[in-house]
């Protein structure tokens, strides 16, 4: 029996077994993943949205009828010995509305930026609001200390100012990635329309736990070192004092002394449309593959961004649910699996000069993404990244070079933020890492119909965008 065919065969007993860990008749223990446990586990993510006006009331009752529906949004978590990991101590019975951190405020003060309204032919650049309006102060961030204060796994904070109504959602991100978050948001606007959902099951396996376990303890899939792992290796590094210390000074570097902000780019979808077309058109006509719109909108940004200055290097975020769901289906059917933890790897391109990245057509840069996607995404490479992660005490951090900036791009378009419905006009909405987003960090959401695209840099590197954001408008 081949290792993928043992794979699938593993996959369908194991989720038909007894199961197991539980300590009572009215809780069971669902263990973390490995990936919910790098770097993720001392950060939590913030979802905030920017309306017109909200019910704070009907938010309320509808996300507490989400946590009792969701048993999961229910639990605390815990840290199993006999597991060697952090887990979820998940409620079966009872109620848990107290399982819930709703929290609210209101200002007789407009919010901190400006409200810009966007349409198709929008093409602006706009300043990140204060995190506060969207997250209470005492939410707390890690694991650990989620943990020891028997915290909610899902706060939300809800701020009506003079001008907006603003809504924060903040999981923790050793939880949820971009798509479990996106569920949670599913789950709200579902119930808070009265719409019929289903919930994910309580479950005390984690497919993605088991999927990476059989993949370490199986032979190599792969002769040699796959391509691209060089790349992961130089953007990455064991996270000890020496390294945690350079990535906190460069860090340091570029919010104090370059001055980094975070704004967002929104692209309406007539600004977008010509653009992306004419680099798909480019990369069909070469032969040489297909590429996605948000390969062509990050090489788009990374061209615009970059006209007189250093090196650059990319790691882009990358969902292993896809690649698994080949060797086992389940993977794709989130609801009954509960699949809805951490599934994200990093994929590395190769480094590239100012003048070669000047060099490069869009069409080409776009399909250099899509090539390192492709590359990373199979399971000899995941095998192969993960055997990596063990040499290195299984815990990533990523690595700061002088003369080098490391980009780190996330498309959270799987997440669908753009779908919940208030009731209300949306003016935008934001995403926070807290309590660090590395610098160069960027993010790709759909909004209106076209783009936003969040990110992390430089003033001058904002100024090189405004630039190319002011030739696009009408």
């Amino acid at each position: 029996m081949s290792y993928q065919d043992k794979f699938i065969h593993i996959r369908s007993v194991t989720h038909g077994a007894a199961p197991y860990h539980r300590s009572a008749t009215d809780t069971l223990l669902a263990p973390l993943s490995a990936l919910d446990q790098n770097g993720v586990k001392t950060s939590t993510a913030t979802l905030g949205y920017v309306l017109k006006s909200a019910d704070s009331g009907e938010i309320e009752a509808a996300a507490k009828r989400v946590v009792d529906k969701w048993r999961l949004l229910a639990g605390r978590l815990e840290w199993s010995k006999g597991l060697s990991s952090w887990c979820i101590r998940i409620p079966l019975e009872g109620d848990v509305s107290h399982r819930l951190k709703f929290t609210t405020s209101k200002l007789d003060v407009p919010l901190d930026t400006p409200i810009t309204i966007l349409n198709e032919s929008s093409a602006e650049i706009f300043d990140r609001p204060a995190l506060k309006f969207f997250r209470h102060s005492s939410t707390s961030c890690s694991l650990s200390t989620l943990s020891s204060s028997n915290a909610p796994i899902v706060s939300i904070h809800v701020t009506e100012l003079s001008n907006c109504t603003c809504v924060g959602i903040t999981v923790p991100h050793g939880v949820f990635d971009a798509f479990g978050l996106g569920e949670i948001v599913r789950s709200l606007d579902a119930e808070m329309k009265h719409k019929p959902w289903i919930a994910p099951v309580a479950s005390e396996t984690n497919i993605m736990r088991e999927a990476l376990a059989e993949l370490a303890a199986a032979s190599p899939l792969y002769a040699k070192e796959p391509a691209g792992l060089a790349d992961v290796r130089r953007e990455f590094a064991q996270t000890n004092v020496k390294n945690v210390v350079t990535f906190a000074v460069r860090n340091a570097y570029e919010y104090i002394w370059k001055k980094t902000h975070f704004k967002g780019v929104f692209l309406g979808q007539a600004v977008v449309k010509e653009m992306v077309q004419k680099v798909k058109d480019e990369v069909r006509k070469s032969g040489a593959g297909w590429v996605s719109t948000g390969d062509v909108l990050l090489a788009w940004f990374l061209k615009a961004a970059y006209a007189k200055e250093t090196d650059k290097n990319l790691s882009s975020v990358i969902s292993l649910r896809s690649t698994l769901a080949d060797k086992d289906p389940a993977f794709e059917n989130y609801t009954l699996y509960g699949a809805t933890d951490n599934s994200l790897m990093p994929g590395c391109m190769p480094s590239l000069t100012k003048a070669e990245l000047a060099a490069k057509p869009l069409a080409e840069l776009a399909l250099l993404h899509r090539q390192t996607i492709d590359t990373a995404r199979n399971v000899p490479f995941v095998q192969a990244y993960n055997h990596w992660m063990a040499t290195v005490g299984g815990n990533g951090i990523p690595t700061r070079r002088l003369g080098a900036d490391s980009w780190i791009f996330s498309n959270q378009t799987v997440g669908h933020f753009d779908e919940f419905d208030f009731g209300s006009e949306m003016f935008a909405f934001w995403v926070w890492n807290t309590p660090l987003t590395p610098d160069h960090s960027v993010a790709l959401n759909k909004f209106k119909g076209g783009y936003l695209i969040e990110a992390v840099i430089r003033t001058s590197r904002w100024d090189a965008l405004a630039e190319d954001v002011e030739s696009m408008k009408a």
